[in-house]
């Protein structure tokens, strides 16, 4: 299986809240897909930067990309 993080990135004051709330709806986004992930969360990168991110299964790329609109991809 070939793993790809998938990552919002959010600025701002604010940015680990809404990191943080990004992550609620990505969460019930991959149940109602029966999606499954390897890995889910957010990290703040600075207090103005923060991330969200997804590990899944490369096979669902396309879904995801066309559906969530993830900032980055890249191989985990």
């Amino acid at each position: 299986m070939v793993k790809k993080k998938f990552t919002w990135q959010f600025n701002g004051y604010d940015s680990l809240k809404i990191a943080e709330h990004q992550m609620n709806h990505l969460k019930e986004f991959f149940e109602r897909e029966k999606i499954e992930f390897l890995d889910i969360g957010n990290k703040s990168i600075n207090e103005f930067v923060s991330i969200s991110f997804v590990i899944a299964d490369e096979k669902f790329e396309e879904t995801i990309k066309n559906s969530l609109k993830p900032h980055f991809i890249s191989k985990d």
